[in-house]
């Protein structure tokens, strides 16, 4: 990675979850009347490997506080009635993905929940759920806002979380690619408190078909209040129509600590998904399938 500066300041930033270590060089000479001054700083990533050695002196330091957060994350907070796993929950609606709109619907009391799904690789397996499991839910640290809207805002939200598919290259959806790749999964919003389809017949802009609130189709006009978080609030990855919009409450604590106090209270994780959207036609729903784990 080549150094960058902003103006005099050099940045940097190494890989998450420790997966390099950024090495930062200043080099300092004296002037004519004998004082330090900074020459030149650079900056270069090193990649951590198995073999890259861990300092005994920050593991020392860090023990105590290591063992504090993993006897806190092994803690159980609820019970689940039967395994969920979120490897399809891109494809189709999700009892894991229903379990964050839940928490997100309680909190804000609004009309629409928005939700990604994080961590396609997570199962939550029968029986206790751990601190752990619930707060592998929502690996980001976002909080919660509670916005202004209205049923276009809805849809033209569904439509950008469509780019994630492509359409279908036949009528018949059976051949061919149908995730766009150069589309984030993080950045696919699903949707509780409304009803719909995505139709990947369809182009972008098109796709979001038989939109419901309350069992009847939903108006452009219709007023409703929005739950999102602040990434979304902010406009990112498209998500332009939330941008502005007028906040009417907004979390302190974090996303992910609301799921661990919900279910601390609750102590029970959702068995089921509400079912309430899903690809159209059938067989690019089958095919999305039928790839197994989401990307």
């Amino acid at each position: 990675m080549a150094e960058i500066f902003h103006g005099d300041t050099l940045l940097t930033q190494p890989k998450n979850y420790g997966g390099s270590l950024t090495r930062l060089d200043f080099e300092f000479t004296k002037n004519a009347a004998g004082k330090w001054q900074l020459a030149s700083r650079h900056s270069h990533l090193i990649k951590v490997t198995a073999e890259t050695p861990a300092d005994e002196n920050i593991l020392a330091l860090a023990k105590p506080y290591h063992e504090a957060a993993e006897q806190f994350l092994a803690t159980p907070i609820a019970e689940a009635d039967v395994e969920l796993s979120a490897a399809h929950g891109r494809f189709e609606d999700s009892a894991l993905i229903d379990a964050i709109q839940e928490v997100q619907l309680h909190y804000t009391k609004a009309d629409v929940s928005f939700s990604a799904l994080f961590n396609p690789r997570l199962v939550v397996h029968k029986g206790p759920v751990t601190v752990r499991e619930a707060a592998a839910l929502y690996v980001y640290d976002n909080t919660l806002y509670k916005i202004e809207g209205t049923g276009k805002m809805v849809r033209t939200a569904l439509e950008n979380a469509s780019r994630y598919f492509l359409t279908c290259p036949t009528p018949q959806c059976n051949t061919g690619e149908l995730i766009d790749r150069s589309f984030m999964g993080f950045n696919f919003d699903m949707a509780e408190g409304v009803s719909y389809e995505i139709d990947l017949r369809k182009p972008v802009g098109q796709r979001i078909v038989n939109l419901r609130y309350k069992g009847q189709p939903l108006a452009d006009t219709q007023p409703l209040t929005i739950a999102i978080n602040n990434y979304r609030a902010a406009g990112s990855a498209g998500y332009d129509m939330f941008k502005g919009a007028k906040i009417l409450w907004q979390s302190n604590d974090a996303i992910r600590d609301l799921i661990i106090e919900y279910y601390t209270q609750k102590k029970r994780f959702p068995t089921q998904a509400s079912g309430n959207w899903k690809i159209i036609p059938t067989q690019a729903h089958d095919r999305l399938m039928g790839m197994g784990q989401t990307q």
